[in-house]
């Protein structure tokens, strides 16, 4: 019994833990999603912006970071492997140049 109500603790707070990062990025995006509104009112002020896009907005916003990241982060992978590759190949060189020289 100890055992579940243990189990059942953890289950409770890591659902906890899910819900408040939910709940920030949620107020990250209407952060964002307010700025882009006050900019697009602030180059065109006679437009009347829908007030229920902001959220929307600000979450896409958040998408495009993490796909912008994402990508540079592939990039950088890349760099990486063919590094490690060139360098590989230099090793298997340079053990091939010892044993035949």
């Amino acid at each position: 019994m100890a055992q579940t109500a243990a189990d059942s603790a953890k289950r409770i707070s890591a659902q906890e833990i899910v819900d408040q990062i939910l709940a920030f990025i949620y107020s990250l995006g209407h952060l964002i999603g307010q700025g882009v509104v006050k900019l697009v009112v602030a180059i065109l002020p006679s437009m009347q912006f829908p007030t229920d896009l902001v959220d929307p907005i600000g979450l896409l916003a958040i998408l495009t970071i993490f796909l912008a990241v994402a990508a540079v982060a592939k990039k950088l992978v890349w760099i990486v492997v063919i590094a490690g590759w060139a360098l590989i190949l230099v090793r298997l060189i340079l053990v091939i140049v010892q044993n035949y020289v």
